[in-house]
């Protein structure tokens, strides 16, 4: 099997060099080098004697991907197309502006939670990603322009691949590579109440945002179904538990659907739940997905959801639409083609 080496910390590849009889700073210069160059095969790693190059180029594939298909939207968010060595295809995302760049990447080659409004989930989950999977998809963008913040808002529920996903944020955070902060990398999940626990424990510095999208249970079972699972009961004791660890300010994402979770009752109900934890909501007007049933809400629409939510007593933003005309917008994301 071969390794996986963009998933590797400098401390995994001292293996690799103590075996091929090399002094163990090579270890630390090695993962510098794959972080700050990206490279594609181990006969561009210049830091090796180029007989080991050689060796191990013939040996081990280095990258985990290669992009198959690249689309540049209007407004410059570009969205990538990326293969593995089994065939397998995710998408991740670019999100340039003025200040940033943002990589929205996916933790599993499908999703298994199955959103009503999410073009994700569509073909149910074929696998986790790996590690070296998750990072490809942040330095394949990182060497057009340095990366500032990650999502984990992609395809899949990161919480499900939570021991990939953790390794990925580590990763990020290795001082010998990128040396993102903490705070600027935000998972995303649907609600895997002990995953939720258990991230306060070991990344409390992360951003945790909750795909909430209804406050009560009988409208949020509809749209999520893993809400059957965990109901917004048990979460409210999860967020508990985590915001007396982090102290942090977490964030509620909410997609406005005309057809079911924009009455004035949804508005009261988000409004007080995110007030009770200090939560920012995050409102996203609906991106359309030809295979779901519901309905963008019209501009008035959303103002006056907005306005009832901070009524309620929630502090609210609604979400700019980037990249729509590529299918790379929230919940759009579902393996397709330039062609169609």
């Amino acid at each position: 099997m071969n390794p996986d080496f963009y998933g590797c910390s400098p401390v995994d590849l001292s293996t690799w060099v103590e075996d091929a009889g090399l002094p163990a700073f090579r270890a630390k210069q090695l993962f510098t080098y794959l972080h700050s160059q990206q490279p594609e095969r181990f006969a561009e790693v210049t830091v090796l004697p180029k007989a080991l190059r050689e060796q191990w180029d013939a040996a081990f594939r280095l990258a985990p991907g290669t992009e198959v298909e690249r689309q540049e939207s209007r407004d410059g968010t570009v969205k990538s197309l990326l293969e593995f060595a089994d065939g397998k295809r995710a998408e991740c995302v670019s999100i340039p502006t003025a200040s940033r760049h943002t990589i929205c990447v996916s933790s599993q080659v499908g999703c298994a939670v199955g959103c009503t409004f999410c073009a994700s989930g569509l073909r149910g989950v074929e696998r986790d990603l790996q590690a070296g999977e998750i990072m490809w998809q942040v330095l394949h963008h990182h060497r057009r322009r340095p990366v500032t913040h990650i999502v984990f808002m992609g395809s899949g529920e990161p919480l499900f691949n939570y021991e990939a996903v953790l390794r990925a944020i580590r990763l990020l955070g290795d001082p010998a590579g990128m040396g993102l902060s903490r705070r600027r990398i935000t998972v995303s999940t649907s609600g895997v109440a002990e995953r939720i626990r258990q991230l306060g424990d070991d990344e409390p510095q992360v951003t945790l945002a909750l795909s909430l999208h209804a406050a009560d249970n009988a409208t949020r079972s509809q749209l999520v179904p893993l809400n059957r699972r965990w109901n917004v009961d048990h979460l409210i004791e999860a967020l508990q538990d985590y915001a007396t660890k982090v102290g942090r300010r977490m964030t509620f994402e909410y997609v406005l659907l005309a057809d079911a979770n924009m009455s004035p009752q949804h508005a009261q109900d988000l409004g007080r739940l995110a007030r009770r934890f200090g939560a920012h909501i995050n409102l996203i007007p609906f991106n359309p997905v030809i295979q779901t049933p519901h309905q963008r809400p019209s501009w008035d629409e959303v103002e006056d959801f907005a306005a009832a939510v901070a009524a309620a007593g929630g502090h609210a933003t609604i979400r700019g639409q980037r990249g729509a005309d590529i299918d790379a917008a929230c919940g759009q994301l579902a393996l397709k083609h330039a062609d169609g």
